[in-house]
């Protein structure tokens, strides 16, 4: 087997072009495909793999328990689920009372979604303008209009309100004298529309681009949605489990919400496992209907490899480390695009390892959609695999939290290469 075999049937098993590179293994964090070349992962498979790449202990786990039992009804529980719900509460700030099983992060959204409707009977959601929420028929509809996304009627409605994005103000105003009037609009649309019941935000906005909100602005809304009784929701599938430099987006920010999803680094990627954590209303609300989580949610081998998992990231530290990591990629990458693009350096931000670089044209504020994809296509070619946000107005970074120096150095060194040579 090889790329070009591997490129003929690819149409086959995916809904787009996604290339013609089909990965074989991996050694260490670099991924390797079927013609041997290697590709140092930036991406952790879009922030997945958080722990690092096979994980003995998350192996070992997976074996031990699947000797004993795979799979179980879900009317019944098993013991990794109640381990798994117990850890997961102690990790929570105070308030949450249940563990909602879920498969994916939109099924978790999804979830939310009913919890919400059935405590307060309202069926209109607000999200962001640049917020992604998972493709599931709900959460692909809440998500940004921006995006080319598949758009069907839903059980619910929305109203999408403007992202806190500083570097590019949708309400054009400066950092400095701003009032967080983009956290006070919230306030405007839910005096305006009382059919709203459900506010959902991701604390970081990942596939819109890396856009980290200015930290007021969590509390202010906080407070908004409890004044208006309605249901706040965090969405930290992309946040989750150690990307931004702590265990959660909740920790780093001291936010405090009815509900949040969780998926991606919960396993990092062994087993496919999610879940939405709620407060005792919701929980409650939820109660008065039967279960209809997914036949494969919280499976014993899932739950197993998420305890683990969560083992691996708390005993070596490795949010922290993103913390101390992420902020060192983020000054050579400032250093490395002042020395080959000084007027084309548009914003360079980040939280821990959740990393954006926007570029923008010569002597204007307009992003460059053409140096950006030629930048993008050069490093997965030259071997430094990253991601990009849905618009493609931004490269990103996401290394695994346990990524070395060396392999850091080595990727900022394929950085500078493919930068000089666009």
């Amino acid at each position: 087997m090889d790329n070009k075999t591997i490129s003929e049937s690819i149409k086959k098993v995916n809904t787009g072009d996604f290339g013609s590179i089909c990965f074989e293994k991996v050694e260490g964090n670099t991924l390797v495909d079927f013609d041997g070349n290697e590709y140092l992962d930036f991406s952790s498979g879009y922030g997945v793999t958080n722990a690092g790449w096979h994980r003995e202990k998350v192996i070992e786990g997976i074996k031990s328990q699947i000797d004993k039992l795979s799979y179980s009804t879900l009317a019944y529980p098993t013991l990794p689920a109640l381990q798994l719900s117990e850890l997961l509460l102690k990790l929570m700030p105070v308030g949450f009372s249940k563990c909602a099983r879920a498969i994916g992060g939109a099924d978790a959204n999804e979830i939310i979604f009913k919890s919400s409707i059935a405590f307060n009977g309202k069926k209109k959601v607000l999200s962001l303008d640049r917020g992604y929420h998972g493709g599931t028929k709900s959460a692909v509809s809440i998500s940004s209009g921006k995006f080319n996304l598949p758009r069907f009627p839903s059980l619910i409605d929305y109203v999408h309100a403007p992202t806190p994005f500083c570097h590019h103000c949708p309400l054009g105003k400066k950092k400095e004298s701003c009032n967080i009037d983009c956290a006070l609009m919230i306030d405007e649309i839910l005096k305006k529309d009382e059919e709203i019941g459900l506010f959902i935000m991701e604390p970081v906005i990942g596939s819109g681009g890396a856009i980290v909100p200015p930290i007021e602005y969590y509390s202010i809304v906080q407070d908004i949605c409890k004044h208006h009784k309605v249901t706040f929701a965090l969405d930290e599938v992309i946040t989750g489990f150690g990307r931004i430099g702590a265990m959660t987006a909740m920790e780093k920010f001291g936010i405090v919400p009815d509900a949040v999803s969780f998926a991606k680094g919960l396993s990092g990627g062994m087993i496919p496992i999610a879940v939405a954590l709620l407060n005792q209303d919701l929980a409650e609300s939820l109660e008065k209907y039967q279960d209809v989580t997914s036949t494969f949610a919280w499976s014993p081998l899932a739950c197993a490899a998420a305890i683990a998992n969560i083992e691996v990231l708390i005993e070596e530290n490795l949010p922290s480390e993103a913390n101390e990591k992420g902020e060192y990629i983020v000054s050579k990458i400032k250093s490395i695009c002042r020395k080959y693009i000084p007027e084309s350096i548009g914003d360079i931000r980040g939280a821990g390892f959740l990393i954006g670089i926007e570029l923008k044209k010569s002597g204007s504020d307009e992003i460059d959609f053409e140096l950006t994809e030629k930048l993008y296509n050069k490093l997965i070619k030259n071997g430094l695999m990253v991601s990009t946000s849905w618009l493609m107005d931004v490269i990103i970074m996401m290394p695994p939290l346990n990524i070395s120096y060396s392999d850091i150095h080595k990727g900022l060194n394929i950085f500078e290469d493919c930068l000089k040579e666009v």
